[in-house]
């Protein structure tokens, strides 16, 4: 344990006294330090290099911007991003823009149509191909029908009468 010892008055200002008598020594020496690195020369060699890493900052962002400009003036970049669109010089190409648009929707719209109306045109000659088909058949069963009917009145009026060998298991021998 230590002694606490009564005689010693207390004064608060003392503390605050302290620090700012610390804190003046501590700026001192920092003065001191850095008139000793002006003096040598150091200070000037920092601060030439600074200037130089500055330099290099400001080239490096020099060449940064001409790259995003060269790339920005790009064709196919401008044409990739869209940028062409607010450009200065193209507010006078949006009705040229929009016309060929129009013409582009058209054509479609046109192809579409024409394909529509291909298709339909197939099915109308395919549905007529199959009618033509039909026609003969029915045609052919009309005449066979037709000639059947009439080779059996010339019989019957002659007194022939006719049987149907398709059922008839005779063979006819020579």
């Amino acid at each position: 344990m230590t002694e606490h010892n009564d005689n010693i008055p207390f004064d608060p200002e003392e503390e605050e006294r302290r620090r700012l008598q610390e804190e003046e020594e501590l700026m001192a020496r920092r003065i001191r330090r850095e008139l000793i690195r002006v003096d040598s020369g150091l200070a000037e060699r920092e601060i030439e290099e600074e200037r130089q890493r500055i330099e290099a900052e400001k080239e490096e962002q020099e060449r940064e911007e001409q790259r995003r400009q060269r790339r920005r003036s790009s064709f196919l970049w401008q044409l990739f991003s869209g940028s062409f669109l607010v450009g200065h010089h193209a507010s006078q190409y949006y009705n040229y823009l929009i016309a060929i648009a129009a013409m582009c929707f058209l054509s479609i719209f046109v192809t579409f149509m024409s394909l529509n109306a291909d298709n339909e045109r197939r099915e109308i000659e395919e549905r007529t191909r199959v009618l033509r088909e039909r026609a003969v058949l029915l045609q052919e069963e009309r005449f066979r029908r037709g000639s059947y009917k009439e080779i059996m009145r010339m019989l019957q009026d002659r007194g022939i009468r006719m049987t149907d060998l398709s059922d008839d298991s005779r063979l006819i021998k020579r």
